[in-house]
């Protein structure tokens, strides 16, 4: 990282044949809260990706999947700095080999909280965002509203904050007590939902004022006030598909506020699908899920990055709002 020394881990999947087609494309994954490289909707998309022909990158959140850190800063989830370095790094590469200006396409692809995370880059950047396109699935834009999911709270919640206090407390301990007193700690220790957990051990761990402003700076919406005074979300220069299902269990379908205004907002880059059925990362096909796996949700996020990549292609002075080819 250009302002602290540490590393960003990409683990980057090439075709079979070990050939860059120039018709092909480039994608960088983030993975969900407690995930790596191995999970299996991520080696799901790798997999379908890479038989295509295309090349895929998972950028493995910081400390998690045995990747390393260097300093104190362990991982939390509004920060961008890391998606933007791999995104600049892998645009860099695809720069080097490629003929031509545009080169191939970029597509960032997040999952729950790497979704979360991969719209709030896009958000933030602006207009000096390096990826071409972005899909996140089953994330959130203002995570604010999250806290009134009260049926996540009470069922999953508990779940998944186990597993990540118990990978961190294992992980970085040392670090942990460092930087928390016994106090802090043990209220942490006692969070039961991502919720209480965010404000007692990442709230203090990394000096947010509090809950309020660490979800202010997690959601690419964290900072809305009024659809007069939308905040980054406006800001929005590359095509970006959010992708939710109204009866996902973990992620709130209020997080995206008013959908309809909100596709509106700067200069439409915004698109948002939702589906009456699919879960949380999920979206299972057929009587027998397994055999198709996350083939609707893999699907859903390539096609979108090959439409893009078409119709930048069809003339190359055609202009996405924003974004000009």
């Amino acid at each position: 990282m250009p302002d602290e020394k540490e590393a960003v881990i990409l683990d980057v999947a090439f075709p079979s044949n070990n050939v860059i087609e120039s018709n092909k494309r480039v994608y960088l994954v983030l993975h969900g809260i407690n995930g790596d490289s191995h999970e299996g909707y991520v080696a799901d998309f790798v997999d379908r990706q890479v038989r295509q022909g295309n090349i895929v990158a998972v950028m493995v959140t910081r400390g998690l999947g045995d990747s390393p850190i260097l300093g104190d800063n362990i991982l939390h989830f509004a920060r961008t700095k890391d998606v933007e370095a791999a995104a600049r790094a892998l645009k860099s590469a695809i720069r080097e080999v490629s003929d031509d200006d545009g080169g191939l396409l970029l597509s960032g692809v997040g999952y729950s909280m790497g979704a979360i995370t991969l719209a709030n880059y896009v958000a933030t950047s602006g207009a000096q965002c390096d990826l071409d396109a972005a899909v996140t699935i089953s994330g959130a834009l203002d995570t604010r509203e999250q806290v009134r999911f009260l049926r996540s709270a009470s069922l999953w919640q508990p779940f998944i904050t186990k597993a990540l206090r118990d990978t961190l407390l294992s992980s970085f301990g040392n670090k942990i007590r460092s930087r928390l007193s016994q106090q802090q700690l043990q209220e942490s220790i006692k969070a039961a939902t991502l919720v209480d957990f965010d404000r007692t051990f990442f709230v203090p761990y990394h000096d947010f004022d509090s809950l309020e402003d660490y979800y202010s700076r997690l959601g690419a919406m964290g900072d809305f006030v009024s659809y007069d005074n939308p905040g980054r979300i406006a800001n929005v220069s590359i095509p970006l598909l959010c992708v939710h299902s109204l009866d996902d269990p973990v992620g709130y379908w209020g997080v995206y506020r008013d959908p309809e205004s909100v596709v509106h907002l700067g200069k439409g880059n915004t698109v948002l699908l939702f589906t009456k059925r699919g879960g949380h990362v999920g979206w299972p096909l057929g009587i027998n899920p397994s055999i198709e796996a996350w083939k609707w949700m893999s699907d859903i996020a390539s096609s979108f990055a090959e439409a893009v990549d078409i119709a930048r292609k069809e003339d190359s002075d055609i202009v996405i709002p924003g974004k000009k080819y």
